[in-house]
């Protein structure tokens, strides 16, 4: 009998450690961004449109996302988009003018959104495929297939 591949591999550990820190970095900086921009004169408004910034880019560029990693290295492709979104965060320092934050927000919104979906086509690259099944969306009790599945007119 074959020993079963080990679903918590050294690259599924790595890929998820890296995610963490990402999606920490992410979330810290909501309630620090509104602090921020009203310590530089930003206020109302404009602190939630620079919020709303990455939230619209991030949807926008997802199929950019999307061709990017079916056409190049995936690996190579999340590293640098790590890199660059490592680099967005200097940026608001940098530039702490509204158009310069809508700027850097925007482009932290088409980052996080290759980093986000090469985080997920990583780990399904990185799982055993003996496990794939039991862990792919058409197993999960919700979601459009799902519904599609018990909906007896669709």
């Amino acid at each position: 009998m074959e020993k079963p591949e080990k679903i918590w591999n050294r690259r599924f550990i790595l890929l998820f450690i890296t995610n963490l820190l990402v999606l920490a970095a992410f979330y810290a900086s909501i309630p620090i961004i509104p602090i921020y921009c009203q310590e530089i004169g930003i206020t109302g408004a404009r602190v939630g449109m620079v919020l709303t910034a990455m939230s619209v880019a991030t949807i926008l560029f997802r199929p950019v996302a999307g061709y990017l990693l079916d056409n190049f290295n995936r690996y190579r492709v999340y590293l640098l988009f790590l890199a660059l979104f490592c680099l967005s965060f200097p940026a608001f320092i940098a530039f702490p003018l509204f158009g310069a934050l809508i700027v850097v927000r925007l482009y932290m919104g088409a980052v996080y959104s290759v980093c986000g979906s090469a985080t997920m086509t990583l780990a399904g690259d990185v799982l055993p495929a003996s496990s794939t099944p039991r862990y792919s969306a058409r197993n999960f009790p919700c979601g459009i297939p799902s519904t599609a599945r018990r909906c007896p007119s669709c």
